[in-house]
């Protein structure tokens, strides 16, 4: 992974906020950049403690992966793994991973862009 992550990265896949931090911390509406910074802190320590190098193509993945441990800290190993296992045995077959191991890759690009 090559520079830091930026808000402008996120603007095809969520409706994006600002905030003028030289006016105010947070917008009128509430909002606030507390928890995407959280979690740009935590890919940034994934990258170095637990992955040591990110492919672009799969860079989706690894965040949906950062984003299920954020979501499931604080479940024990036996609520993570059922969780786990429920998804995985309720969904179709997956025809980005069936065969991987054959050699058929995903695309390079798996999610869109949302129109701004």
């Amino acid at each position: 992974m090559t520079g830091r992550l930026r808000y402008n990265d996120l603007a095809g896949l969520n409706k994006l906020k600002r905030v003028n931090h030289s006016k105010a911390y947070h917008a009128e509406d509430g909002t606030n950049t507390n928890q995407i910074e959280s979690f740009f802190s935590r890919v940034q320590r994934a990258y170095v403690g637990i992955h040591h190098r990110f492919s672009l193509r799969y860079f989706d993945w690894y965040v949906a992966e950062i984003a299920w441990r954020e979501d499931m800290r604080r479940h024990g190993n036996r609520g993570q793994t059922f969780s786990v296992l429920r998804k995985a045995l309720s969904r179709p077959t997956s025809r980005f991973l069936c065969g991987y191991w054959q050699g058929n890759r995903p695309p390079d690009l798996i999610w869109e862009k949302a129109p701004v």
